[in-house]
């Protein structure tokens, strides 16, 4: 089975619809992926070109097109080269028509107010896809915030969840024998830092579980050796880079979002409220 997944968010619109879903989706799986979106497609040679792309890529696409004639375009074409595509919009549309016996208007973009807010959001958005797990770092100075974090910590999770408040987010992984890049430790003081952890138990039902497959390096004779040098080795590089240290053992993503924002004061662009 694939190992590596890449998905198509296409969109007439802007996408933000399509690419939530690919996200929040793809975040079920342990695999590497790899999501990109193609906004205003409204015209059948861009259908073509994406097609033939995800052909090379062996990507999914998933999708976003209000227009009846262009999402048919679509599912067609791909079925020819053998893509699989998924239309989110069309079961909802087909539910409400069936309830209220009225039919879509078909008209693309409803739900955007094209403001600076909005489009802030956006940037934030493509800029944490962009910078997950330690990628591009030649331009991580432009984060307004970067996440660092051991395995199974929801860095991740958490950076999507800042970046649709609006915040740049930037995230690295921490491993046993990490060596933090100087791209990073130059922005000490300068962009807010925050290294996630969770409690030595938790940590080692997750490293009992791994290394059932896999046996211990030869420098540990235990496995409550490894986890204590694990922790150890984070703390170290949280302590030299000056973060903000959290547990997130019992929080939920959104406490420990508000924990951020609070302590940093960063901007929010956009409230949610929850009942």
């Amino acid at each position: 089975m694939a190992e590596k997944l890449h998905i198509f968010a296409v969109s007439d619109s802007v996408g933000e619809t399509a690419e939530k879903i690919a996200v929040a989706s793809v975040l079920q799986f342990k695999l590497d992926r790899n999501i990109t979106r193609f906004s205003r497609v409204t015209k059948e040679e861009q259908v073509e070109k994406i097609i033939d792309q995800a052909v090379e890529n062996d990507a999914i696409i998933i999708y976003t097109i209000v227009k009846p004639e262009l999402s048919r375009f679509l599912d067609e074409t791909a079925r020819g080269k053998q893509v699989i595509t998924v239309n989110v919009m069309a079961p909802l549309f087909d539910a409400i028509q069936f309830k209220t016996g009225q039919k879509p208007e078909y008209i693309t973009g409803l739900t955007h107010k094209m403001d600076d807010q909005y489009f802030n959001r956006m940037k934030a958005i493509e800029y944490t896809i962009e910078h997950d797990n330690g990628q591009n770092l030649d331009t991580i100075h432009e984060a307004d915030l970067i996440v660092l974090g051991l395995p199974r910590t929801s860095k991740t999770p958490l950076s999507m969840h800042m970046a649709n408040l609006g915040i740049k987010v930037a995230n690295y992984p921490i491993l046993m024998d990490t060596e933090i890049p100087q791209e990073i430790v130059d922005l000490k003081g300068r962009i807010p830092m925050v290294g996630l952890t969770i409690d030595i138990d938790t940590l080692m039902e997750l490293r009992k579980e791994r290394f059932r497959s896999f046996e211990l390096p030869d420098d540990f004779e235990t496995l409550d050796d490894l986890v204590a040098e694990e922790l150890d080795n984070a703390y170290r590089i949280y302590a030299k880079l000056k973060c903000l240290v959290i547990d997130v053992t019992l929080d939920d993503i959104e406490e420990v979002g508000n924990t951020i924002t609070h302590k940093f004061n960063l901007p929010l662009r956009v409230t949610h409220h929850r009942f």
